[in-house]
């Protein structure tokens, strides 16, 4: 089969939270975001390149199978993420998501340039559009905690020592 190739843009997701509190869940948070990807992510290893990217091995399960990549992350905070893919099904994709602020939310655009040696083009859209609904998805009940936990934080008056008279 020879590559295909293939085009999308999924554009106007919302986060309802500002640009720093998203940027903070994805880069920085060890507590909530880990636990979000736990059924459909397995075996990440992440070795830093340089300040903004990364590259990374992992599975995926994909249409009920688990599938090996390899991919390449170029982070610039808080505007976009840049992903890769080396090895693997989409090897050859680049994927750029875009991150706008929007007041007190944040939207986010997605635009991708698909390619694949085993896949048809409109398989190769599908897979992703699905791939894409489902990372919101498990993030979303996780990203809700960790801004709850995070105004609570907030919210809490530091504690005065007793002072003696």
């Amino acid at each position: 089969m020879a590559k295909s190739r293939v085009h999308f843009e999924d554009l106007g997701t919302v986060y309802d939270a500002p640009v720093d509190v998203v940027w903070d869940f994805m880069l920085r948070d060890e507590e909530f975001h880990p636990k979000a990807h736990r059924q459909s992510l397995r075996g990440l290893k992440w070795e830093e390149q340089n300040e903004i990217t990364a590259s990374s091995s992992f599975e995926t399960l994909r249409a009920r199978r688990w599938i090996k990549r390899k991919s390449r992350i170029t982070t610039v905070p808080p505007m976009a993420r840049i992903l890769e893919e080396l090895e693997g099904p989409y090897a050859g994709s680049k994927i750029v998501f875009l991150y706008t602020p929007k007041g007190r939310k944040t939207g986010v655009d997605v635009f991708a340039e698909l390619a694949s040696d085993t896949l048809s083009a409109e398989q190769l859209e599908r897979e992703w559009r699905e791939t894409l609904a489902s990372a919101f998805e498990e993030d979303l009940p996780m990203f809700q905690k960790f801004v709850r936990a995070r105004k609570r934080s907030a919210g809490r008056k530091p504690r005065r020592s007793p002072t003696r008279n």
